[in-house]
């Protein structure tokens, strides 16, 4: 059997650890009472928004970096993703408030515009690079 990467072994480790992770999760969860569940669950969707919105505005940062360095066509609109990314992250940040990303009706549409938005982003980016 050849030598093993180095990588391969930081990946498996990696995985290791949150299979073990997630298994001692889960065990705690059986032995837990409903409204202990509840609470573990509530903050578990609490702090995956907060991380969610920390990872839209990582984005919205790298797609400013970009802009500022250059001053073309394509730079505006990497400018325009970057503001579209931070507000996609106030977002979620709005939804840890509310509780729900649908409701009340007016944070749905503003997650819907600002999907929509990345979607024409994409398609700007796809029919860009063809040419």
């Amino acid at each position: 059997m050849g030598k093993v990467n180095r990588y391969v072994l930081i990946r498996l480790t990696i995985f290791l650890t949150l299979i073990t992770t997630f298994l001692g999760w889960g065990w705690h969860i059986s032995h837990s009472s409903s409204a202990e569940v509840a609470e573990i669950l509530t903050n578990i969707y609490r702090q995956g928004n907060y991380i969610e919105a920390i990872i839209w505005f990582i984005f919205a940062l790298g797609f400013l970096i970009v802009a500022w360095q250059n001053s073309n066509k394509i730079s505006k609109q990497r400018f325009f993703a970057s503001i579209n990314f931070f507000l996609f992250g106030i977002s979620d940040i709005v939804e840890v408030q509310t509780g729900a990303w649908w409701h009340p009706w007016w944070l749905l549409l503003w997650k819907s515009g600002c999907v929509f938005i990345m979607l024409w982003l994409l398609f700007i980016h796809l029919s860009t690079q063809q040419n």
